[in-house]
């Protein structure tokens, strides 16, 4: 037999092993695999009914953000976020990259810095008080260019 010939041979057998390997082994491969599942759509065009869901309780929004103002406009990618909350509450602030956990002082004061991406920002702040959650929302720009 030729070179030609005897490395076909080879490589065919080769290939016919690993398909036989994939019927024998293949089904107990596929079930230690993690398990995908595919969301289901529905468009049957009937509206469902939501329930209603109650509402957390809230104290009246005493959550303000002072800085940055809302639809501003940053040249630097890091902003520093302060406001007013109620005192001693644990203040969230949530960027679209990272998120501050700090807490408000004494007179209700807190701060603290997140990352912005390029482009629009949303920043949520959410604070906690015994049980009650008060949030607040801006929008910011983020241009790394000289305006």
């Amino acid at each position: 037999m030729n070179r030609d010939a005897i490395l076909a041979t080879v490589i065919g057998f080769g290939i016919g092993l690993f398909i036989t390997g994939g019927f024998l082994y293949g089904p107990t491969l596929a079930k230690s695999l993690p398990k995908i599942r595919i969301p289901n759509f529905s468009f049957s065009g009937k509206p469902k009914n939501p329930s209603p869901t109650p509402l957390p309780k809230t104290l009246p929004s005493t959550l303000a953000i002072s800085s940055p103002l809302g639809e501003s406009i940053e040249e630097k990618s890091e902003t520093l976020v302060s406001g007013t909350t109620t005192p001693e509450s644990t203040v969230i602030i949530m960027g679209a990259l990272d998120e501050a956990i700090v807490p408000a002082n004494n007179e209700g004061a807190y701060a603290g810095k997140i990352t912005l991406t390029e482009g629009k920002n949303e920043i949520s702040v959410i604070s906690y008080h015994d049980g009650n959650e008060q949030s607040q929302a801006i929008t910011v720009f983020y241009t790394p260019e000289e305006l």
